[in-house]
């Protein structure tokens, strides 16, 4: 990660996003030397140091997963896009986005033990549906031992983990505030959300310098 001050270490921040995001994109390696990415719905078990995934048990995706199993796996989000116009009238190159990101990398592996895939998908029913309505995981049932025979599921084991979330850590404190007038004003979806991870992650508590 080149930008120092962007980088976040806090594991609970980093579960939270993580567990508010459904979607990410998945990097495996082909056989043909092309890397494949796949939009994948996901889930995150910290006490696991993993990403969670299911899908059927034949594809490109999983040919590739099977020949090599080192991967690569991005969550992302955008808060706010930031116009040129909040802090110069004339350029563009103040222009820019606020955002919170993850990547990961790691070995790819098939999961087979109930128990492990009952916690996942728990967990992971718990995300995309909160309000229930739906029979506890048991693989016995007959809706769900169906279900099981035609899937895969599997896990990044993860290697490495890095986190970046960008909201004007390296604007001096002139620069941070014509961005939250900007922002104020605007009233865009996100806008005020952007706001609070600024005041969240202000400078003041950050060693690195600011620019002008």
């Amino acid at each position: 990660m080149r930008r120092k001050e962007f980088e976040v270490h806090d594991q609970e921040q980093i579960t939270a996003f993580l567990r508010g995001q459904r979607f990410g994109v998945l990097g495996t390696l082909g056989q043909n030397g092309y890397p494949r990415l796949t939009p994948i719905l996901f889930d995150y078990l910290p006490e696991k140091h993993s990403f969670y995934f299911h899908s059927s048990k034949k594809g490109e995706k999983v040919r590739q997963i099977q020949a090599c199993p080192k991967a690569s796996f991005s969550v992302s989000e955008i808060h706010s896009m930031i116009p040129s116009t909040f802090l110069d009238p004339v350029y563009d190159c103040p222009a820019t986005t606020y955002f919170r990101s993850v990547h990961a990398r790691g070995e790819i592996e098939v999961v087979t033990d109930n128990e492990e895939k009952t916690l996942f998908f728990t967990s992971f029913m718990q995300k995309l549906q909160p309000e229930g309505g739906y029979a506890p995981f048991d693989w016995t049932l007959e809706g769900y031992a169906k279900q099981d025979a035609g899937m895969l599921v599997y896990k990044l084991d993860i290697k490495e983990l890095t986190a970046k979330f960008k909201f004007g850590q390296n604007l001096n404190e002139n620069r941070r505030t014509k961005i939250t007038e900007g922002l104020t004003n605007r009233q865009a979806p996100g806008d005020n959300a952007t706001i609070q991870w600024m005041e969240q992650l202000n400078p003041k508590r950050c060693p690195f310098h600011t620019q002008d």
